[in-house]
């Protein structure tokens, strides 16, 4: 669809289109011409170091936990899972959606369990992250209702910030 002349011999993928000469892309795409998934960037393994915002319990505020989780593709592209979530080898395939207007940030699943079972932990809204500096840091805040120790829901915030997991 070019709607000048700087459109001619401009090629789009992805049903991006042409206008005054670049390609706009459509929610889930980037790059020059359409051709790159926008989620690609966030495939991988990263290094989390997660610390504890906000609490029902004041004791929990500012304990920091460290672990690592696997991003890996699913079949759109404007979504991606999580594995290994709060560094529980039994939280995988944690729905992930890209924001339409910006792909570098996302909203985490707040809709279903994901094989939270024995917890009974459940994602709030608002639980959301960007991609930043480069693409190289995921700056996260969830919010998570659970079963505590005292068999009581508990609220926490939580803040993490991942990083490239390297071997």
């Amino acid at each position: 669809m070019g709607s000048s002349p700087a459109c001619n011999g401009v090629v789009c993928l992805n049903n991006g289109y042409c206008k005054a000469g670049r390609c706009k892309c459509p929610s889930g795409f980037e790059g020059t011409n359409c051709g790159i998934a926008a989620v690609n960037k966030f495939f991988g393994t990263w290094d989390v170091r997660q610390t504890v915002i906000g609490s029902d319990s004041s004791k929990k505020i500012g304990q920091d936990s460290v672990y690592t989780v696997f991003i890996k593709k699913t079949a759109t592209p404007t979504t991606f899972f999580m594995d290994n979530f709060l560094g529980n080898a039994s939280y995988n395939d944690l729905l992930c959606t890209l924001d339409t207007l910006n792909s570098h940030n996302f909203k985490l699943d707040t809709l279903r369990d994901f094989n939270m079972w024995y917890e009974h932990v459940t994602i709030k809204p608002a639980s959301n992250g960007s991609i930043i500096s480069n693409d190289t840091i995921i700056d996260a805040n969830v919010i998570i209702k659970f079963v505590n120790t005292t068999h009581n829901f508990q609220v926490d915030t939580l803040h993490m910030i991942m990083t490239p997991h390297h071997f």
